[in-house]
């Protein structure tokens, strides 16, 4: 599968014969841009098509250069197109380019972008929404600036201009944006505080470019690597996702949430501007629980007012867990109208929560959207990959993806949506795990061994915690999270993965720089939770996911507000005993149905076990998995993957991630025209 067969997606789709096989009947039917299309196995791995239109919206690029090169520029923006379809700009000066793509939420007859002030000094490319700009313009017109816009863009230009760098902690909201100040020549990248917007960049020489997304980047700079990250590889494989700054590729990066990147003179420096902290255990605020309860709804009002901010309808996603249920009812009340509420109904039952969902509906009287999922979707995949720019050990982009498309078939641009709940209270099931294995840490290992022949833990990843687990924070994390066992990874990695691994002493959990040490065990995992899973999977996805469909997800859960609050809150407020989302539940229990408040977490998930173990998968993915192909792109041994696919296939262990990963990994060296 060598770069010069690559066949990217981005093109015409092709129709075909479709072919089916088994228990899965792959039909290989797609129901796509709301035109039913089929695809056929075709010769030299290639894969399935499909039109840039449907791809991804709100970008950025730019690049740092002693010599722009316009047109290039402007190409590399026209990459973006998915992201912003309502607008575009440019602005080249002396050694910098700005660009961007712009879908139109607020003051949508202006806000044309690269937006600058007065005087044209201070340039900006941004994509996001500032949910404060409102507030922070009132006190920058008492400060004698001048707006020629509703924008939030124009109101981060004044804000820089009026108190420098110290502006950006006083942004609320979600956004990525790149700053010029042409007073100092100083380029400035800046990422929201939990990674909701992406930001990348890459540097060559005395060339530093940046964008949303990375295929604008490779075409700023055209003799940048395209070389594999063996490490990200291996990264990905043991925790499932691949964590920031790396990416996929050796030699482009993720900027860190919550940092801004500082590029002048030909140095480049990156740091935080904001710092999630919780009080060292045991100093918490004292405050009886019903006021609490009473305080935190406070603030998740005042988060989904702020962040429903626009200029154009909004709906809500409507799983009908506790989440989204509760983002949908105090929508509702906003509102002082019926809503629009989304969902997706599983085919297979025990992933369906569309019960739920329609129970809250009815009660909050919403015109409720319901979406099928069935198994004919995982012929999305490649489409997925391709839209991800990243492999995945899962495939819950897949039901996302199409739920977003819904929301946009809809006439919707904007969908509040529930991610952040979890994290923020403890919902995940290993919160609850982590602290009934805990007590059992000081018992010597092999007796620790013993204890998970009895039900204690309640899942395969407690038991291998049981066993392996130490104190430390971000170890006992990443075994929470494995993908792939230690031994087992060794196995499937190639000859020069592993040497690179070998050569190099860090990863996941020896490598990350964060001070939990002095926080409670439970405020321990959800400071790395938020700091790494819920950036580089749960918001990279949604990101990716309703951009695909130019939809701007908003999850009013990541109000940093909200979390400064909880925060300062005793653990047992937001996990105590079998309860989890303290807060949350009793805070709804008189606004949503026993059974939505009472319901444990089930979480969005896909039957990929089930998937995997069809007879027979599509053409294009047998391709992929084919010797020839595994050899070709020299990631995986070829025997390891087909022992793997022969033990999930008879049941005798769950494969599925691990298998997921393999495919998506082949998929994305395709796509991504990776270059060894």
């Amino acid at each position: 599968m060598s770069s010069n067969t690559a066949v990217p997606i981005f093109s015409t789709l092709r129709r075909g014969d479709a072919e089916k096989s088994g228990f899965f009947t792959w039909s290989l039917t797609l129901l796509i841009a709301g035109k039913l299309y089929t695809i056929r196995k075709a010769k030299n791995y290639q894969l399935p098509n499909y039109p840039i239109s449907n791809y991804l919206m709100c970008g950025i690029t730019g690049i740092l250069s002693p010599q722009i090169n316009r047109e290039r520029l402007a190409q590399a923006n026209d990459l973006l197109f998915h992201r912003g379809p309502d607008d575009a700009g440019i602005f080249v000066a002396d050694g910098i380019g700005l660009a961007a793509r712009r879908l139109s939420i607020i003051d949508l007859a202006h806000g044309h972008q690269p937006l600058s002030n007065e005087d044209g000094t201070i340039w900006i490319a941004y994509n996001g929404e500032v949910m404060n700009a409102p507030d922070l313009r009132t006190q920058l017109e008492a400060a004698g600036h001048q707006f020629r816009t509703r924008t939030d863009t124009e109101t981060i230009v004044h804000a820089y201009e009026e108190w420098g760098t110290d502006a950006f902690v006083q942004l609320r909201g979600m956004f990525a944006f790149a700053l010029w100040d042409g007073r100092s020549q100083t380029l400035l990248l800046v990422r929201d505080r939990f990674g909701i917007k992406p930001l990348h960049y890459a540097k060559v020489g005395s060339e530093l470019a940046f964008a949303s997304e990375i295929r604008p980047i490779f075409h700023l700079l055209p003799t940048l690597s395209r070389r594999t990250n063996r490490q990200a590889l291996t990264d990905l494989f043991t925790i499932g996702f691949v964590p920031t700054p790396q990416t996929m590729f050796a030699d482009v990066h993720k900027l860190p949430a919550a940092h801004m990147l500082i590029a002048q003179n030909g140095s480049v420096t990156i740091r935080p501007y904001w710092t999630l902290t919780f009080p060292d255990h045991p100093n918490y605020r004292q405050i009886s629980e019903a006021d609490a309860v009473d305080e935190f709804m406070a603030h998740l009002r005042d988060a989904v007012a702020a962040w429903r901010m626009s200029d154009v309808p909004v709906g809500s996603l409507l799983s009908g867990g506790i989440d989204s249920s509760a983002l949908a009812t105090l929508l509702t009340e906003l509102s002082g109208q019926p809503i629009h509420t989304f969902n997706i109904a599983f085919s297979a039952t025990s992933h369906d929560e569309s019960a739920y969902a329609q129970a809250v509906a009815q009660r909050l009287g919403s015109q409720h959207h319901t979406l099928q999922f069935g198994p004919e979707a995982f012929n999305l995949l490649p489409q997925i990959v391709a839209q991800l720019e990243e492999p995945q050990c899962s495939a819950t982009s897949l039901p996302i993806n199409l739920l977003y498309k819904a929301c946009r078939e809809a006439g919707f641009k904007v969908i509040l949506t529930g991610e952040g709940a979890d994290e923020l209270l403890g919902g995940y099931h290993w919160f609850d795990g982590d602290r009934r294995i805990r007590p059992f840490l000081p018992i010597p290992q092999p007796l620790r061994q013993l204890l998970t022949k009895l039900p204690l833990p309640g899942s395969a990843a407690g038991q291998r915690v049981l066993t392996h687990a130490t104190r430390d924070p971000l170890a006992r994390f990443a075994l929470w999270h494995q993908v792939t066992p230690p031994t087992l990874l060794d196995q499937l990695i190639n000859r020069k993965g592993r040497e690179e691994r070998q050569g190099n002493s860090k990863n996941f959990a020896t490598s990350g720089s964060f001070a939990v040490d002095s926080y409670h065990p439970l405020n321990q995992f959800l400071a790395l939770e938020a700091q790494t899973r819920m950036v580089d999977f749960i918001n990279f996805e949604v990101d990716r996911m309703s951009m695909a469909n130019s939809v701007e997800a908003r999850p009013p859960f990541l109000d940093h507000k909200l979390w400064e609050f909880c925060a300062t809150l005793p653990p047992e407020l937001k996990l105590n005993g079998a309860m989890n989302k303290v807060l949350l539940r009793l805070g709804m229990k008189d606004l949503l149905p026993t059974a939505v408040t009472h319901r444990p977490k089930q979480g969005l998930a896909t039957p990929h076990a089930a998937w995997w173990r069809s007879a027979k998968l599509p053409a294009w993915a047998e391709e992929c998995l084919q010797p020839t192909s595994l050899r070709e792109t020299d990631y995986f041994n070829v025997e390891t993957v087909a022992k793997l696919r022969e033990a999930h296939r008879n049941g005798r262990t769950d494969h599925s991630r691990i298998l997921t990963g393999i495919l998506t990994m082949q998929l994305w060296h395709q796509e991504m025209q990776v270059i060894e």
